[in-house]
């Protein structure tokens, strides 16, 4: 089964993911987290070995490319990520939690000019399982990564990444996630509560909808 964690920037996904991924095995779930940026110097990806390590300068080199091209190397790395592994598929009973998928990167590349009807074609040949949406307004998330890691490619490619341009773009983000979130029936999170509360709400979810598909 695939859940898939998406939000905006700043929402918390990989942090969230991951402590609910130790909290879902120590309850003796067996569950597999899977990050786009897994391909990368990992020997159970073996066909994209021609990748550099250096992740944080491939990011750096995606956010220069020109859009459609963005948007589809993103597509293909994250898919990869999912479907490229060489230990073969997992068994029926197997949780993948996905951080971020391609919802958010689906999202900003439509803020930043893309046809929404083609990127969201692509997208639909995805696999696709249940999503939990990590919804923080613009100025939470910026408080959380203000003077950490904002990069330009979050702010509108603003290269000073300004507080106003973060808030203005992620608003845009969230506006089509939003419209997401309600035509493909997400279970809206509110990730502006405090970790812990949103760290059990992601678990009892993960593990209701695993004890459903039982």
């Amino acid at each position: 089964m695939i859940v898939s964690l998406v939000g905006t920037d700043g929402a918390g996904k990989s942090t969230v993911s991951q402590r609910a991924t130790r909290r879902l095995t120590d309850q003796g779930l067996s569950i597999a987290r899977v990050d786009r940026w897994d391909i990368v110097d990992n020997p159970a990806y073996p066909a994209t070995r021609f990748m550099k390590p250096d992740v944080p300068d491939t990011r750096h080199c995606v956010a220069e490319m020109p859009p459609t091209t963005r948007f589809l190397f993103l597509m293909w790395s994250i898919s990869h990520a999912l479907l490229g592994r060489s230990a073969g598929p997992a068994p029926a009973e197997d949780i993948t939690l996905l951080d971020g998928y391609w919802m958010k990167h689906a999202a900003s590349e439509i803020v930043y000019g893309l046809d929404r009807q083609w990127a969201e074609t692509v997208v639909s040949r995805l696999p696709l399982g249940e999503t939990l949406y990590l919804r923080v307004e613009p100025a939470e998330a910026w408080e959380r990564k203000a003077g950490r890691d904002v990069v330009p490619y979050e702010c509108g490619m603003d290269d000073s990444c300004s507080r106003e341009s973060f808030l203005l773009h992620q608003k845009h983000i969230q506006a089509v996630l939003d419209g997401w979130a309600q035509r493909y029936g997400w279970q809206v999170l509110d990730a502006g509560q405090p970790l812990d509360t949103v760290v059990d709400r992601v678990v009892s979810g993960v593990s209701s909808l695993a004890a459903d598909a039982r």
